[in-house]
């Protein structure tokens, strides 16, 4: 089970990383978990077709976490694309997502392959191995209310994924490592937004659990300087205990039990 850094930004545009994505490969099954600017650029210059991806996950609907999504789509259709893609959003954003891919003349009866809206709301299977299972974060809290005026949902969601090498846990964005905790204790690998969560704290949590290989994806500016120091383009192996990604790092997730 390998994992693909494809966007390691923040919600800060900076010229040398794209916006988050995460892309899951296993065999010939690939899942993209969100599409922030620049994840077709970002498949491409890995060598990666994003025609051949089998679903797409959103954890919530910030632009850093979505605005690549259309034209990802676009670009499937002009290659010819012709299986359907297993798109999953927050629950209760479905037909926004359609008014917006209508908006941009996405339409069923035009495009060369079936785009499947569905809710993140269960386990979703890959294949025979695979399993992946959005759990809810507290990342819009904040704006709940304001949400709630304007009659939109507010809900957020990290991933925890299951295979035959172990189990990882994407963050996404969140409030605090606190959002993630119980998962990460039971996982190998981590994979957390280090905007919202203060290096100390992601220190003390490895104290506590010294099997745990963590990487910080979702780097703000302010943390450059040490994410320059340190950026191996291979987390397994690595010795030095708080990893910091760049885009087109691979993770290959061994079993460590």
């Amino acid at each position: 089970m390998q994992f693909i850094l494809t966007g390691t930004a923040s919600g800060i545009p900076v010229a040398h990383r794209r916006h988050a994505s995460v892309l899951l490969r296993h065999g010939q099954r690939m899942v993209l978990l969100d599409a922030g600017e620049g994840v077709s650029a970002s498949l491409l210059s890995q060598d990666i077709d994003p025609v051949l991806l089998d679903a797409v996950l959103i954890s919530h609907t910030h632009a850093d976490h979505v605005a690549g999504l259309p034209l990802l789509l676009q670009g499937m259709h002009l290659a010819e694309r012709e299986a359907p893609l297993d798109i999953r959003v927050p629950p209760g954003r479905e037909q926004w997502f359609r008014d917006w891919f209508a908006g941009l003349y996405i339409f069923e009866e035009k495009w060369s392959f079936p785009v499947v809206l569905r809710p993140l709301d269960e386990e979703i299977r890959v294949g025979e191995e695979l399993r992946i299972r959005p759990f809810p974060n507290r990342h819009l809290d904040r704006v709940r209310e304001l949400a709630g005026r304007h009659g939109i949902p507010a809900d957020s969601f990290s991933f925890f994924i299951s295979g035959p090498d172990g189990g990882a846990v994407v963050s996404s964005d969140i409030a605090s490592i606190d959002d993630i905790a119980e998962a990460a204790a039971t996982a190998d690998l981590l994979i957390i937004d280090s905007t919202h969560v203060a290096v100390g704290e992601l220190e003390a949590y490895m104290t506590a659990h010294p099997e745990l290989t963590v990487v910080c994806t979702h780097v703000p500016p302010e943390l450059e300087p040490e994410a320059g120091r340190h950026r191996p383009d291979d987390a397994s192996g690595a010795s030095h205990p708080l990893l910091f990604a760049h885009d087109g790092m691979r993770i290959d997730l061994e079993n460590h039990q």
